[in-house]
């Protein structure tokens, strides 16, 4: 039997479908993530400096595209996550409210607002020069990519708030769930002059 949706943000249509792809997104940021730390640590000395600067700008750009790819099918519907989340905190029980949430709820709108305003200059750019050479177009969307890590990064690292938020209220407008517990067995009939041992 089908259950109706819960009142609020938590059924907006299609939201849930979002909230999926925001995971995909903290998943690939994950998973570049990890693999840039491995690289880094092993092709970097002590205090840092990589032994070839070359291969290491190489793979921190090939980094940043990962993860900028990674963020593009989240980028349009972010404010619209963000929204609901904000809208969520507000049903959620004061009990299961994290103190860090809204905090994190405007750290992720700013990083945001960075994303669109770097996007829209790079957009710009590229328009206005329409004859540039496939590695000046590259060299632009590179650039991009590099100056948004920051703020993708926030996302990386403050992106699981909004899943968090979303479970809480999913969980509190569905109600105290009910444990239903299988009574045990009954007992097997005692045997004259035998024990149980407990």
């Amino acid at each position: 039997m089908p259950q109706s949706a819960p009142s609020g943000s938590t059924a907006a249509p299609g939201l849930q479908a979002m909230v999926s792809r925001l995971a995909a997104f903290l998943r690939a940021a994950d998973a570049a993530v990890d693999a840039w730390d491995l690289y880094s640590d092993e092709h970097t000395d002590l205090d840092g400096w990589p032994y070839d600067p070359e291969s290491y700008d190489d793979r921190k750009a090939d980094r940043d595209h990962v993860v900028w790819k990674a963020f593009e099918p989240v980028s349009e519907e972010a404010g619209v996550l963000l929204d609901a989340a904000e809208a969520d905190l507000e049903r959620v029980p004061a009990s299961s409210v994290q103190n860090r949430w809204a905090w994190q709820l405007t750290q992720l709108r700013d990083a945001l607002d960075q994303i669109a305003a770097i996007r829209t200059e790079c957009r710009t750019l590229l328009a206005a020069h329409p004859h540039a050479s496939a590695e000046a177009r590259q060299a632009a969307v590179d650039a991009r990519n590099a100056e948004a890590w920051n703020a993708l990064y926030g996302w990386f690292v403050h992106g699981r708030a909004v899943l968090e938020i979303h479970t809480s209220a999913v969980r509190s407008a569905a109600g105290p769930r009910i444990e239903t517990t299988t009574p045990p067995p009954p007992a097997p009939p005692a045997t004259a002059g035998r024990t149980t041992r407990r």
